[in-house]
This record gives C-alpha cells, structure tokens and sequence, in this order.
C-alpha cells in the first residue's frame, strides 16, 4: 500500500534557547529525522527578528536544512485564552459570534490582534454552547513572520504552544479522558497546562528565572551547540536551582487552585514535566511528594521508535514533536493564528445560496418532467400549487417559531450577564453608611464562578479589623431580598488571625446567586419547550 508523506520543519523557541525539529509525516504519523537544540548566544533577543532570523538561517545552513516551509507556535505569555458561552449557534455562525464576543473579552482592540477558535462543547442538535477564544496582538504576529523571513522561511501555519503540549501528551499516554497536568519547564517562562478528553481545559504562563548549567566545551566549528552534557539533568543542589524548584512548584499549586476555581470538582489523574533546563527531574520528584499524584517525565522515545537513553536529549521537544504530530492528525492543530477561522461574508453566502435553490430547481424541473403524463397534467398542477400554499405557510410558521426561539435564546443568554449589577450589590453592603473603603474591611480577590455548578462569587482574602464585620457583611447579604425571595447564599470559610496593625483576621466569603442558581435548573425544561414547538408544526392531524 503506497503511503504519501512530506518533510516538514518545525520550529518552537523561548528566550534563551532554539529548537528545530525535521520530520516526515504522513497520514496518523510522524518519523523523526532530525532534532537540534541551540542556546541562544549573547546578544541574540527573541524580540529582534533580524538577530534571531539571522541566528535560525546559520542553525539551518549547518546542519544542512535546505526547508523553506516551517510551522512555528507562539507561546502561552503572548497570546490571551479565554472561555466563551454562547447561545446555541451553527457552525456557519460561530466566527461571526466568537468576533462579537471578543470585542468585549480581550484587553486590546479586535483590529489589531489576530484570533482563532476551537468549539469545546455543543447541545444534542450540534449548535455551539462554548468555545475556546485565543488571540495574540498583530504586532506579535508580525514578529514571529519577521523572524520567519530573516531566516529565509516562510511559516505556513502558526499556532499555540498549548495545543501543540496537548498532542504531545497525548501521543506519548495521555489517556483520553484524563485530566493531566503538563509542566513545559523554560529557562525564563514555564508553562502549565491542564487538558482532559483531548481539550485544553487551562493554561497559563509563569515568569520562573531557571539557572541553565554551565556549558561544557564547545566543538571548535559551533559554539552555540548544546553539549550532551548540558542536556542531562542537574547533579548539584545550589541554592539557585533549590529557589527555583520551590517557585515552579508554588506556581503549579497555584495553578491547580485556579483551576478548580472554575471546575470545583475536578480531580487531577497525572503530572507531565516536560523542559531542557536539567531540573526536571529534581521537580519531579518534589512535585510527587508535594502533591501526592503520579509524576512522569516527558518521554517521546517510544512513539519516535529511538533508544530510550535519548529521553533526556528530547525532554525540551514536546512543543516542536506536537506540531509535527498534529500535521498529521486531521483537525489536530486546532488554532492557526496564521490562517484563523473566519465569518463567512454575505456576498459568500448568498452565493452559496444561489447555486443549491438553482440546483433545487433544476432537479425538481427534472423529476416533475420523468413522472407527470399529459393525462394528469391539471390536477398535477392543481395539487402542486396547493402544495405550494401550503409549503409557503407552513415556512413562514416555522421561521416565526424559529426566530422566536432565538430570540428567547438570547434572553436566556442575556439574563446570565449580571455580574455588574451583583458586584454593586456587593459593594454596596460591603460598607456602613460614612465609612470609608479599606477602614473595617479590604478585599484581595473577586473570583467570578460563571461556569460551576453553582455560579457565584468568590472574595478571596478578606482582610477586616474584627471578626464581626465579615459576619455583618456576610447577615446583610443574605437578608437582601427582592419581593420576598433571598438574592443570595453568603457564606464565609475558615477565619485566620493574621498578625498586623490594622487587620487582625482574614477569610474567604462565598456568594451564590440563587436566582441565576434557579434559572439555570429550568433552562433544560425550556430548551425542550421550543424543540416541542418545531416538532409540532410537522404534525399531520390524524384522519385527514
């Protein structure tokens, strides 16, 4: 059986090192053909695109690379990911709601950034309810392709090192539907990313200073070659490596409490560390006594069909082998910033639908022609024109029920938006009459739980002068009612005496929304209303 495949260049780089990867991939798969790691030399800054392209040109000239394709990723610092819910929308739809939504989320203007989508959950009918928002501004676009250009490359896709992580783990065992943390240590900036069914479920980037060994000596034609040496992991326990250990562990806690900020029932199965600093072993082990969870090292060794004594050399390739792996994997590579999904124009459109209704016609023209005899032809004509009538009608019912239903769609989607009038009512009662904000009470965190299953309110450290104001506060809120019903569940969590001269005890305080609460139990019983509404305009009544 003849199996088409192509060579392709990946590239994936942070502030102080490059890799190059070279691999064949076909249909499902990739072989490895070439694999390279460079420290970046003094001098070179991943913000200079000339410097770096110049650097990447040499890199490739020496180890014979002739490539003037490649695939490179941006990675989790410079792009912005955010959760969307959105009403139920076609597919055909999404771009155009995604592009709405974002004027609104992202903390630049939408004509200067580039943004890209991946729909993470839809209803029984297939219509979009969630998607996966990533953007990254124009100007760090325009870098990465300036950086392309100096080196003499052209990038056909770029995507996000997130996603290129996902398909790493889940080449190399990342069970389906396990929730796996996967630690991508850096010299400057590690990543930490939770996936779980083949989703990126959170990320975010950590700003973690990494001491990178010395480098032994370099070969006399390269010095910019990373040694074997250098590669393997850390044998001594400076206080440098020690401090960055705790850092990187502290911030995977973090990471972790985040997260089940917005799943409060997630359990985590797994811990991946990937990176070519050396540590990785060191925090492997820390992390398993810490958190008490399985904790491997990333091994690509078994799916690339190489010794295994190479895991070590490969550890830092788990974003360069994912955009590999995901160019053979239909639909992998989810997000291309180079190429995003976008909304289909209305000349598009109408187009499209000018060429199906002259297809419909032309097919019915057809049919009529092959069975309709002269002999039938008046009540043929007769019964068609009542079947015009009738169709007409039954139509426009069905686009009235239709667009009713979206309308009452969107209402469901827009009662779901009071965050702002809550917030108030929070405020509000946060402060006696006169007082002055920060005198009784502060507040170090607001958390917005609009995705649990009880959406809510988070204050996260609350600092207060005495333990009775949080209470008071806590009484006021859920004495607030609206026509006799509560507004609110308040509750606050352990209280601890902090040491200070203003503040003397801390505590976390939850607000649950019960209206939201109860809107939300009864959204299933209306979502079955308006199918029972559109299935009820097909009914034929019995004996007619």
């Amino acid at each position: 059986m003849l199996r088409m495949s192509r060579k392709v260049l990946c590239l994936d780089w942070d502030k102080r090192s490059l890799r190059l990867v070279v691999a064949r991939v076909g249909k499902a798969r990739a072989v490895l053909e070439d694999a390279h790691s460079h420290r970046l030399p003094a001098g070179v800054e991943v913000d200079d695109p000339e410097a770096l392209g110049d650097f990447i040109r040499s890199m490739l000239r020496r180890h014979g690379l002739r490539h003037r394709a490649v695939v490179v990723d941006v990675p989790r610092e410079r792009a912005v990911i955010n959760r969307l819910r959105l009403p139920p929308t076609p597919a055909r739809e999404v771009a155009a709601a995604v592009r709405f939504q974002a004027m609104k989320e992202l903390p630049f203007p939408l004509d200067t950034a580039a943004i890209d989508y991946v729909i993470t959950d839809t209803d029984e009918q297939g219509l979009a309810r969630e998607v996966l928002l990533a953007a990254v501004t124009t100007e760090t676009l325009g870098r990465v392709r300036q950086t392309c250009e100096a080196a003499g490359l052209m990038p056909t896709r770029i995507g996000l090192r997130p996603y290129a992580n996902l398909i790493s783990a889940q080449v190399t065992g990342g069970a389906s539907e396990q929730r796996l943390l996967f630690l991508d240590v850096g010299p400057g900036a590690s990543e930490i990313d939770v996936f779980r069914g083949g989703a990126l479920g959170f990320s975010r980037s950590a700003n973690v200073n990494v001491p990178l060994p010395a480098a032994g000596p370099a070969p006399p034609d390269d010095s910019r070659t990373i040694s074997i040496a250098e590669l393997s992991d850390l044998a001594r326990g400076d206080e440098a490596v020690e401090a960055a250990i705790n850092e990187l562990v502290v911030e995977t806690t973090r990471t972790l409490q985040a997260y089940r900020a917005t799943e409060p029932d997630a359990v985590l199965d797994e811990i991946v560390v990937a990176g070519g600093t050396g540590l990785e072993t060191q925090l492997a082990e820390r992390l398993h006594r810490r958190l008490s969870l399985p904790v491997r090292l990333f091994d690509p060794t078994g799916p690339l069909n190489v010794a295994a004594d190479e895991a070590p050399k490969l550890r830092s390739f788990s974003a360069a082998l994912g955009l590999a792996w995901g160019l053979g994997r239909e639909g992998a590579l989810a997000l291309d910033f180079l190429n995003p999904k976008r909304p289909v124009s209305a000349r598009e459109a109408l187009q499209r639908r000018a060429r199906v209704a002259v297809l419909a016609a032309v097919l019915v023209l057809l049919a009529i022609g092959g069975v309709l005899g002269r002999q039938y032809a008046v009540l043929s004509r007769q019964l068609r024109e009542l079947q015009a009538v009738n169709g007409k009608l039954l139509t426009q019912a069905e686009q009235a029920a239709k667009t009713l239903n979206r309308v009452d769609e969107v209402r469901e989607w827009a009662a779901e938006a009071v965050w702002p009038d809550e917030l108030l009512n929070v405020v509000d009662h946060a402060f006696e009459p006169g007082a002055r904000p920060g005198e009784k009470m502060a507040l170090r965190e607001i958390v917005l739980d609009t995705t649990g299953r009880t959406p809510g309110i988070l204050l996260a450290g609350v600092y207060h002068t005495e333990w009775q104001v949080p209470t008071d506060f806590v009484n006021a809120l859920n004495n607030l009612t609206v026509d006799g019903e509560r507004l609110y569940e308040a509750t606050q969590e352990t209280w601890t005496r902090v040491e200070g001269r203003r503040y003397h005890g801390l505590v976390d305080i939850r607000i649950s929304l019960r209206k939201l609460q109860q809107f939300r139990d009864q959204a299933a019983a209306r979502a079955q209303a308006r199918r029972d509404l559109l299935r009820d305009l097909g009914r034929v009544p019995t004996g007619s």
